[in-house]
């Protein structure tokens, strides 16, 4: 008799168990579904026009320039040669991010250790770049963080103004710029 009740006891409290772990699974969910997630968003381009019009920029440029005098005084030809192609190919880069869609990632490595403050002040849960949306369900509020993350490159007035006639127009596809 007592292994009865020890046996229904047992059943009552797994029960109890399980009812409590659904209605807490359905209540989490809704909290999840009912919940409005803020995601920040940046227009790249303007990300990318603040970099390298930036001061950052400019000494990355001069430090490339002396290495390539170095290089080319001390006869490294390999070296040089190196250097003459890492012109070009940052120029393509720039207008590649400046005028199309291209990813900024390696701006974004420049200030990822301001972007959770970006982000904090801006109260979003998410950043994105704003090319990058594919879809948007309801409850999802999206807020253009764009002035606050090239804020950390000091872009100047005249900066500031390319940047808010860039976000004005439509980024040029990729297949046109790389016929130019």
């Amino acid at each position: 008799m007592k292994r009865f009740r020890m046996l229904f006891v047992l059943i009552d409290v797994l029960a109890a168990l399980a009812v409590y772990t659904t209605v807490g699974a359905q209540q989490q969910e809704g909290k999840i579904s009912g919940s409005t997630v803020r995601i920040g968003t940046f227009d790249s381009r303007a990300l990318a026009m603040a970099y390298y019009r930036s001061e950052a920029f400019n000494r990355q440029m001069k430090d490339l320039r002396a290495e390539y005098e170095k290089a080319k005084a001390a006869g490294d030809e390999k070296r040089v040669k190196e250097l003459e192609a890492a012109g070009p190919a940052q120029q393509e880069l720039a207008h590649k991010q400046g005028f199309s869609t291209w990813p900024v990632d390696n701006i974004l490595e420049k200030i990822k250790g301001k972007i959770p403050e970006i982000a904090k002040r801006a109260d979003v849960d998410v950043i994105i770049s704003r090319w990058n949306i594919v879809y948007r369900r309801t409850g999802v509020e999206f807020i253009n963080i764009t002035d606050l993350i090239v804020k950390p490159f000091d872009p100047n007035e005249q900066t500031l103004k390319i940047l808010k006639e860039l976000q004005k127009q439509d980024p040029v596809p990729l297949e046109e710029l790389e016929k130019h």
